[in-house]
């Protein structure tokens, strides 16, 4: 169920087991193994002005990589008068900077709050188009 005003979400659906892999498991079928090599933030980061987050991105995903429970703090910005709550099928980031970077290109300095979460990698979801941009899917299945 949607909580609140859930407008802000976007036409664009978060991964989530529909379609995508795990935090703990991203080469099940999106990334190819070298995601886990030192080469990882270079070859699938965003490079130029977010190869610092790239590599905060990259280790996040190091961190869980076979550990299906492992406790992850993800992050969203919303619009200031949304919930507080991190729901079911939001887009989230692994990088509170990211979040905040994406708070203000999107919806404007100052108008903007970082919702933060910790869950396990098995509830944090890739379709592979970004090292920062995650679904989060809270569910009881592991891939």
């Amino acid at each position: 169920f949607v909580k609140e005003n859930e407008d802000y979400r976007g036409s664009h659906e978060a991964p989530g087991p529909h379609f995508g892999d795990p935090l703990h498991k991203v080469t099940h079928s999106i990334y190819p193994k070298d995601i886990y090599s030192s080469r990882g933030p270079h070859l699938y980061g965003d490079g130029g002005n977010h190869s610092h987050l790239d590599k905060l991105s990259h280790n996040v995903i190091m961190k869980a990589k076979d550990k299906p429970e492992h406790q992850v703090t993800i992050h969203r910005a919303v619009p200031k008068d949304a919930g507080d709550e991190i729901n079911k099928g939001d887009w989230v980031s692994g990088s509170k900077d990211y979040a905040k970077g994406h708070g203000e290109s999107v919806l404007g300095k100052g108008k903007y709050k970082i919702l933060s979460k910790t869950v396990p990698a098995k509830h944090v979801w890739t379709n592979g188009d970004s090292l920062h941009e995650w679904g989060y899917h809270p569910h009881d299945e592991n891939i």
